[in-house]
C-alpha cells in the first residue's frame, strides 16, 4: 500500500490503515523526525473513535486510549529507549502481547519484539506539506 497525501487529505490515508486494524493489532511508524508520525496517529485513533487528546509519548514511553467499545490502543514511542531490555522493563512487549491495538513509533531499537503478523508503515517528506506512506503487510 502506498499513498501519497497532504495534511488536507490525510483522512485518505488514514481509512486505508482504519480498515486494517479489523484484521492487524500491531503497527509501526518509521520515518525521520517530523514527518509526521505523531499526527497520523492522532487521525487514526480518532478515526477510530478516541475521544480524548492524542499526543506523543516520547516521555512517557506509552500511551494508553480507551474506544468506544472500551478496548485498547497502546501507543508507543521508542525514540528514547536505549535497547530491548529497557523495552521490555516499559512494558511494551506486555503492551504487543496484549491482543489490543498498538501503534508505536520509533520501532527500530526493538524490532525482535514484534509480532510476525505487523504492519510496518514508513513515512517520508515529500515536502513541507507533502508525505508518502508506504505500508508493508506481512
Amino acid at each position: 500500500m502506498e499513498i501519497i497525501y497532504t495534511l488536507d487529505g490525510i483522512e485518505h490515508a488514514t481509512a486505508g490503515l482504519i480498515r486494517l486494524t479489523k484484521d492487524y493489532k500491531v503497527f509501526t511508524f518509521s520515518g525521520e523526525l517530523g514527518a509526521g508520525k505523531t499526527t497520523l496517529i492522532a487521525k487514526i485513533c480518532q478515526g477510530l473513535g478516541v475521544q480524548e487528546p492524542v499526543s506523543s509519548p516520547t516521555y512517557s514511553i506509552i500511551q494508553e486510549y480507551e474506544l468506544p467499545d472500551e478496548s485498547l490502543i497502546y501507543h508507543m514511542d521508542l525514540y528514547r529507549i536505549k535497547n530491548i531490555s529497557e523495552a521490555v522493563d516499559a512494558g511494551v512487549e506486555d503492551c504487543l502481547l496484549s491482543n489490543e491495538l498498538c501503534f508505536v513509533e520509533w520501532p527500530e531499537i526493538a524490532t525482535s519484539l514484534f509480532p510476525a503478523q505487523t504492519i510496518h508503515i514508513k513515512l517520508q517528506t515529500i515536502s513541507s506539506y507533502k508525505r508518502k506512506l508506504v505500508a508493508q503487510l506481512p
